[in-house]
């Protein structure tokens, strides 16, 4: 796939100087949600280009003015969310530093939630808030802890705005990813050393293999480029083909 027009360094600068002001604002509530996956008969199936959820149809309508697809109501009895399939599997994105990415972890139940923290102290409930919640310091040790049914499990999210159409607010994207909160660090050092917002790609990349047992197997990632070099690109999100 050719690089994405939005990388070259007159566009950069071009949409630094317009966003700048509108990305300081960026903790704003996400006005909507990317994912790479769409529930089917209860599971979770990958999809071919990014899936937006927003409660605005406003925002609906101009999501798939732009990068096609067309609005609808979710069927989940909540007339207020609707989805576009888009037509696109990459994205020009906007990043306001490393503000702009998070880890947390979170243990969940139907209607609840019974664990979060931030890898060190609760974020909730408030009369637990900034203790210490006894999660293991290291990723892997995390994993296995959540994996055993015994702890968490991780919540990455990245708030971006799109670069074509900042004027829309701030989106998210949230994964369970395990291999994306490893990736974490470098995003986040690469975001560091970029000028605010920084200019980047969120791209929905479809990886397939076959298991030595001989089973098909497809899972979607995403990968998110800044300044031409890719410091994010792992999804944990795996699907039997």
């Amino acid at each position: 796939m050719a690089p994405h027009p939005h990388c070259s360094p007159g566009r950069a600068q071009k949409l630094e100087d317009d966003a700048a002001d509108l990305l300081r604002a960026s903790a704003a509530r996400p006005v909507g949600r990317f994912h790479a996956v769409r529930q089917r008969g209860g599971r979770p199936t990958a999809v071919s280009a990014w899936r937006i959820t927003t409660e605005d149809h406003a925002i609906a309508d101009a999501l798939g003015g732009f990068y096609g697809g067309a609005p609808q109501l979710l069927d989940t009895g909540d007339e207020h969310v609707v989805e576009v399939l888009t037509r696109c599997d990459r994205v020009a994105v906007l990043l306001d530093g490393r503000e702009a990415v998070s880890l947390r972890m979170a243990m969940r139940g139907p209607g609840d939630t019974f664990h979060l923290c931030d890898g060190t102290r609760f974020l909730e409930p408030a009369t637990a808030r900034g203790s210490l919640c006894g999660c293991p310091t290291s990723l892997a040790d995390r994993k296995a802890a959540a994996q055993a049914g015994c702890g968490p499990m991780s919540e990455v999210r990245i708030d971006f705005r799109l670069a074509d159409l900042p004027e829309l607010g701030v989106f998210s994207f949230v994964s369970t990813s395990w291999e994306l909160a490893a990736e974490l660090p470098a995003l986040a050092a690469a975001l560091d050393l970029a000028a605010v917002p920084a200019l980047g790609v969120l791209r929905c990349e479809l990886v397939e293999f076959i298991t030595r047992s001989g089973l098909a197997v497809s899972y979607r990632r995403p990968v998110v480029e800044v300044c031409r070099t890719q410091v994010l690109a792992q999804d944990a999100v795996r699907l039997a083909a």
